[in-house]
Order: C-alpha cells, then sequence, then structure tokens
C-alpha cells in the first residue's frame, strides 16, 4: 500500500479522497492556490502545498508544480480526483516518468477515451450504437457549416476533451451554431487547456443512463447503474442509482454493451460509460476516465467504497469484489447536488447544517466562505431507501430540513423539483429541468 498520497485538486472531492486514505492508514498531501489557503480539506490533510494563485490554470492545471509538490514531500501516489488534470494522458504520463503513481487509467487509455471524437470512432469499432456526429478540431466556419448541415439540426457542439458539463452548446439552427461555437471553444480551452469540439446530433426526448466499472488485473468489474438524466445548463444535477427505469433485460444488455465496447482495452481502475436511452435504444455517449461526481449514490448501493477501491486497485492488492455486483444492488440511492446560484453576492455561510440519516459530502462548513473560482458545488446530500418512492420521500424530507444561510442556492428549486409529480413518478428526460426551472 502507498505511504503517502498527494491530492491533485481542492474542495469536497479533496475531503472525500483524505477520508479514504484515512482508511486505509494512508498520509495525504493536499494542494491549494492561494484562494483556497484556509478551506477545510487542507486542514483535513497531513501536509499542505500552495502551488500558486487563484487562476486554475496558474494552480490546480499547473501540472510541473503539482509534481514539485509531490517530489517535495515524497508522496509515492497522485489521486487526481475528478476535473482539473483528471483525465489528462500528459499528467498521467508525467507521474510515471517522475517514479509516482497515477491513481488512475493509464495514459493510452485516457487518450482513446478521454477524447469524445476517438472514443465514438473506437464505439463504431466496437459495434456500440453511437449518435452521428463529428469531429470539428481546428476547423474554420466555412467548412463546420456543410458538415452541420449535413449531420441535420438541431445539434449539441461538446468539448471534446470536457467534462462537467462545461464547453457544451445546444444549436437549433446554423445561425446559433456559429455564435456559440467562439464562446465554447474559449470555455473548453480555460477549464481543460484544449479547444477541440465535437458536433454531434441532439435527441429531443431521452435519458441519460451510466454504468460505473473498474477495471483490475482479474478483469472488468461493473458495479452498478446510474440515471443522471435531471440536469440543468447541462451540469447533473440529480442522480439516482441503479436507473429504475431500465428492466432487468434492458439492463444486462446496458451491462453487454459497456463490456463489448472495453473488449480488449484492458482498461485498470474507475471509470463510467454514459449512454442516451431513447426508445428502448442505448447510444453511447462519452466515458469519463476517472472517478465520477455521483459516485456515492452507487457506493450507496453496492456497500463498496468505491475510492478505497480505486487505490488498492492501483497500489496491486486483489479485489474482493462480484463481478456481477452492480445486477444486485442493496437500495436505492439518490443524490442532489447543491449548488450555489449565480451571480453569488455573499460568500459567507452563516448557517450550514444537515439532516441525520443522510450522506452529505461536502466541502464546507458553518463559517467557511465559498469560493466562486471554480465551481458552484457546496455539497451533495444523498439518501436511500428500500425503493424508489422511499427514496424520493426521504429525499423531500432531507433537503425541507437543510439548513443554509448567508448564501443564495438552489436549495429551493431543489425542493420544489422533487414535489413535482413528473419526478414522483419517474416521467422526466434530459431537458425536462431546464423547463421547470423556466418556470418556476
Amino acid at each position: 500500500m502507498f505511504r503517502k498520497l498527494l491530492i491533485a485538486n481542492r474542495g469536497e472531492v479533496a475531503v472525500r479522497i483524505i477520508k479514504a486514505c484515512r482508511a486505509l492508514k494512508i498520509q495525504t498531501v493536499a494542494v491549494c492556490s492561494t484562494v483556497d489557503r484556509h478551506a477545510w480539506y487542507t486542514q483535513l490533510a497531513d501536509e499542505v502545498v500552495c502551488i500558486g494563485p487563484a487562476p486554475a490554470s496558474q494552480s490546480y492545471l499547473n501540472a510541473e508544480a503539482i509534481l514539485m509538490a509531490a517530489i517535495n514531500t515524497h508522496a509515492d501516489a497522485i489521486h487526481p480526483g475528478y476535473g482539473f488534470l483528471a483525465e489528462n494522458a500528459t499528467f498521467a504520463t508525467m507521474c510515471a516518468e517522475c517514479g509516482i503513481q497515477w491513481i488512475g487509467p493509464g495514459a493510452r487509455a485516457i487518450e482513446l477515451m478521454g477524447d469524445k471524437a476517438r472514443a465514438k470512432a473506437f464505439a463504431r469499432q466496437q459495434g456500440v450504437p453511437v449518435l452521428a456526429g463529428t469531429s470539428i478540431n481546428h476547423l474554420q466556419w466555412a467548412k463546420i457549416k456543410p458538415i452541420a448541415t449535413k449531420l441535420g439540426f438541431p445539434l449539441v457542439l461538446k468539448a471534446s476533451h470536457g467534462g462537467g458539463g462545461k464547453g457544451i452548446r445546444v444549436a437549433l439552427t446554423a445561425r446559433a451554431l456559429h455564435q456559440q461555437l467562439r464562446v465554447a471553444r474559449k470555455e473548453a480551452a480555460a477549464s481543460f487547456l484544449n479547444d477541440a469540439m465535437y458536433l454531434e446530433r441532439y435527441l429531443e426526448h431521452a435519458r441519460h443512463v451510466e454504468v460505473q466499472v473498474l477495471g483490475s488485473a482479474d478483469g472488468l468489474l461493473i458495479l452498478g447503474d446510474r440515471d443522471c438524466s435531471l440536469q440543468l445548463h447541462k451540469q447533473k444535477v440529480i442522480e439516482e442509482s441503479p436507473a429504475s427505469i431500465l428492466t432487468a433485460n434492458q439492463r444486462q444488455k446496458l451491462y453487454a454493451l459497456t463490456r463489448q465496447l472495453l473488449t480488449g482495452v484492458a482498461y485498470r481502475s474507475l471509470g463510467t460509460v454514459e449512454f442516451l436511452f431513447a426508445n428502448g435504444q442505448f447510444y453511447f455517449m462519452e466515458m469519463n476516465t476517472r472517478l465520477q461526481v455521483e459516485h456515492g449514490v452507487t457506493e450507496l448501493t453496492t456497500g463498496i467504497d468505491i475510492v478505497q477501491a480505486q487505490i488498492r486497485e492501483a497500489a496491486g492488492e486483489p479485489l474482493p469484489i462480484a463481478a456481477d455486483r452492480g445486477l444486485h444492488p442493496n437500495c436505492v440511492a439518490i443524490e442532489a447536488r447543491i449548488s450555489a446560484s449565480l451571480p453569488v453576492r455573499q460568500t459567507l455561510f452563516t448557517t450550514l447544517s444537515w439532516p441525520t440519516g443522510v450522506r452529505v459530502d461536502t466541502g464546507y462548513r458553518a463559517g467557511d466562505r465559498f469560493v466562486t473560482m471554480y465551481d458552484g458545488l457546496i455539497a451533495k446530500l444523498m439518501v436511500t431507501g428500500a425503493t424508489r418512492s422511499a427514496a424520493v420521500e426521504k429525499l423531500q424530507r432531507a433537503l425541507a430540513a437543510v439548513r443554509l444561510s448567508g448564501l443564495s442556492s438552489d436549495l429551493p428549486f431543489l425542493q420544489t423539483t422533487v414535489a413535482r409529480a413528473a419526478y414522483i413518478d419517474n416521467q422526466f428526460s434530459i431537458h425536462s429541468l431546464g423547463r421547470w426551472e423556466a418556470v418556476k
């Protein structure tokens, strides 16, 4: 097992990884920007290294500064969390060259699956259905317009190396696509240091389902599935495990497609394979070659600490997990992401308390100040129930019991959303939350 692990991330996910390392008796090194010097996660870690000023490009995306911190603190492993450098193949290679274990898949797997265009081309080769789409890297508008016209509108524009909803725009017309292209490229470059874009057909009615995998020396383990259809501005807001809209046969088909996709890849570490589900058909969308934000609901339905499992796998330790674990969930788990409302006018959490009997993953406490530089996430609140109906009722009570003041958040919207008949009855699509927000 590793002696000391550096966490190349911040906030809630850094807290989560620190807790996993404590259980494994691994010392932790936190890195921080100047604006995060007094963040809660830096107080939980055994050591802290400031790696640069507030802009992510000069701190959390600064691979050289992070590696130097790992070398100077004698860390023997780096966990990238999610976002920032988590799917950066170059950084994974740099870690290996410095003799530091990268907690994640190898650079070749990241290069293959982390690029949306390459991943979809690979999926086609593997016989896995995908929506019509194409890479438009470095192309000028004069060449993009006929490609878009041939694909047919509406279209969705995506950052090829993106995640977390950044660098994504929906275009109903060629004019709208032209207007949004520059903005999307700029956002992708700022978030991922790469402005490559992918253009794809846009489904009006679909659900977003995904499969949690863990690759090890013994093969590919499937740990379950999730429904992440309730999204706002391309950011997931409410996630459920398992995806209750699937029949047993559809779930087995979903898992078979996941295995078919990764046949011959020898994939190692955690990963999430994402699909759109419409009219009984699954369409491969992308694969996230990292720990996923919503991993907690899978932990609750399987009873497996998958962050610890990811670290154990990287250390070469055996994983006593059944290969078909995802077929037998213990319960239904639902997560609601509580986020700051924009623009943020007040940053001090004067009150921040959570109900008992639920899981809350957060990087903040009462009295902390919200950091506006990076993302809007305040906390992830998770509940479980024997059935989806029981879990929904528990989620309604839990959200009503949250006490949060001093900072404007989406908590009221979440409370309204989970009380909607369409949500309770499981009748929604990937576009529903945006429409509900428009009439709130």
